[in-house]
C-alpha cells in the first residue's frame, strides 16, 4: 500500500502472459508498452481492431511478444473468449488487468438519458467482473494477479461524476469481497486508486448529460493528476511487490482519513477543485 515509484527491473516480468482491457489508448497502452519492454507476453483486448493493431505493433517493436483480440468487456461470452485465446496461443495466464473504463461529466439534476448510468456500471463495474470470472482459474493455476484499474473517487463522492463514483465503489467493494474469496489460493487482487490521469481519453469520451460524450475540453488538469507513464510504472511496481492497493500520488492516502476525521474540510477541498465545470 506504499505507493512505490521505483523503477522496475527490465526482465521482472519476462515471459509472464499479461491481459489488459482497454488496451487501445490511454494507460492500457502504456501498460503494454511498458510490460513489452520487459519481454512480457501481451494479450491486448478493446473494441477498436485498428487502434489495436497499431499497439501491437509498437509492442513488438519494444520486443514484446503479442497478440490481439477485439470484443467489449460488457460481453460475458467475449470475455470468455478473451481467455480462450490467451490460453491458446501462451498455455498460462499470469496477470489480469481490469483496465477498460468510462466516466461521465454531468450534475444528475441535468442528465436526461438515465442509460448513462447502466452503461457505466456495465463497463467499469460487470467489465471487470466478466473479465475476472473467465481467467479465475487460470490464474488460480498460476497463482497470478488481478488489477483492478479503480480510481481515488472509489473512496469518496465528486460532484457531476454520480455514476462513474457509484461504478467505481462497485468495484472497489466487489475487490474488497473477492481478496476473502481467493484467500489462500494464491492470487493476488490488486487496486488501483489514481487521481486525474494525463495523457487519455477518459474525459473526451466521459458521458454527458444528453447521453452523448463530452469531447475535447479547454480545462486543464490540476495539479494532483499523474502523467500516463507515472501510473503504469508505479502499477507494475505494485504488482511486482504483490500489494494489495495502489494510490496515486501517494499523498492521497490521507483522503480515507479526511473522509472519516474531517469530512468538512475534504468536502471543502472537492468543491475547491470541482466548482469550475466544463461548459
Amino acid at each position: 500500500m506504499r505507493g512505490s515509484t521505483r523503477r522496475t527491473d527490465q526482465s521482472m516480468f519476462a515471459g509472464k502472459v499479461v491481459i489488459i482491457t482497454g488496451a487501445s489508448s490511454g494507460l492500457g497502452r502504456q501498460l503494454a508498452l511498458d510490460f513489452a519492454q520487459r519481454k512480457a507476453r501481451c494479450v491486448l483486448f478493446a473494441r477498436n481492431t485498428e487502434a489495436l493493431a497499431g499497439v501491437a505493433a509498437e509492442c513488438k517493436e519494444a520486443g514484446g511478444e503479442v497478440i490481439t483480440v477485439t470484443g467489449d468487456v460488457t460481453v460475458p461470452a467475449d470475455c470468455e473468449r478473451l481467455a480462450e485465446e490467451a490460453m491458446e496461443r501462451f498455455g498460462a495466464i499470469d496477470i489480469f488487468i481490469s483496465n477498460a473504463g468510462l466516466s461521465m461529466w454531468a450534475p444528475f439534476e441535468e442528465v436526461q438519458d438515465l442509460s448513462i448510468f447502466r452503461r457505466l456500471m456495465e463497463v467499469n463495474y460487470l467489465g471487470a467482473v466478466n473479465g475476472v470470472h473467465y481467467t479465475l482459474p487460470h490464474l488460480k493455476a498460476s497463482g497470478g494477479s488481478i488489477v483492478a484499474v479503480a480510481s481515488i473517487q472509489s473512496k469518496m463522492g465528486v460532484p457531476y461524476h454520480t455514476g462513474y463514483v457509484a461504478s467505481k465503489h462497485a468495484l472497489e467493494g466487489f475487490c474488497n469481497a473477492l481478496r476473502y474469496d481467493l484467500e489462500g489460493s494464491g492470487v493476488n487482487v490488486l487496486t488501483v486508486h489514481p487521481h486525474w490521469i494525463q495523457g487519455t481519453s477518459l474525459r473526451a469520451n466521459a458521458c454527458s448529460a444528453d447521453g452523448g460524450v463530452m469531447g475535447a475540453s479547454r480545462r486543464s488538469h490540476y495539479s494532483e493528476s499523474i502523467t500516463v507513464q507515472e501510473c503504469a510504472m508505479a502499477m507494475l511496481a505494485a504488482i511486482d511487490d504483490r500489494e494489495t492497493e495502489l494510490i496515486i500520488p501517494p499523498k492521497l492516502r490521507l483522503v480515507p482519513w479526511l473522509r472519516l476525521l474531517w469530512p468538512g474540510y475534504l468536502r471543502r477541498k472537492v468543491w475547491g477543485r470541482m466548482n469550475h465545470r466544463k461548459d
